[in-house]
C-alpha cells in the first residue's frame, strides 16, 4: 500500500513537472523573445531623385557602395534587431541627411528622396 502511494506521488510530480516545463517553453516562444544568436539582415537603399547620389554609410562606416540617381543598392550583413543610421556622402564630401531604421530579418528598405 505504501509503495503504491509513493509511485502515485512520483507520477503526479512528474506530470506536474513536465506540464510546467512545456508550458513555460510554450509561453516564451509565443511571447516573441528575441533569439540569442545574432541574425543578419540586408538593407536596400534607394535614390528617389536626380541629385540624391553618393557613397552609402551605415552606422558611420563606408560600405564602398556608390548609389547613383534613381538606383537601388543592397547592403548585406547588416545586424538585426538594432537601430541603424544611414547617410550618403557625395563626391565633394558633403553628407546628406541621416535616415534611421530598426532592422529585422530579411530585406529592410530605406528611400532617400531628397538631399539635405
Amino acid at each position: 500500500m505504501r509503495n503504491r502511494r509513493l509511485i502515485l506521488l512520483l507520477a503526479i510530480a512528474l506530470i506536474l513537472l513536465s506540464f510546467l516545463l512545456t508550458s513555460c517553453t510554450w509561453h516564451f516562444t509565443i511571447s516573441g523573445v528575441l533569439p540569442t544568436t545574432p541574425v543578419e539582415s540586408s538593407l536596400v537603399v534607394t535614390s528617389g531623385a536626380y541629385w540624391v547620389q553618393g557613397y552609402i554609410h551605415v552606422n558611420g562606416n563606408n560600405t564602398g557602395e556608390y548609389l547613383g540617381p534613381f538606383q537601388s543598392k543592397t547592403i548585406y550583413n547588416v545586424p538585426c534587431y538594432q537601430n541603424v543610421s544611414i547617410f550618403l556622402l557625395d563626391m565633394s564630401g558633403y553628407p546628406s541627411h541621416t535616415e534611421y531604421i530598426y532592422t529585422k530579418p530579411g530585406l529592410n528598405y530605406v528611400n532617400f528622396n531628397y538631399w539635405w
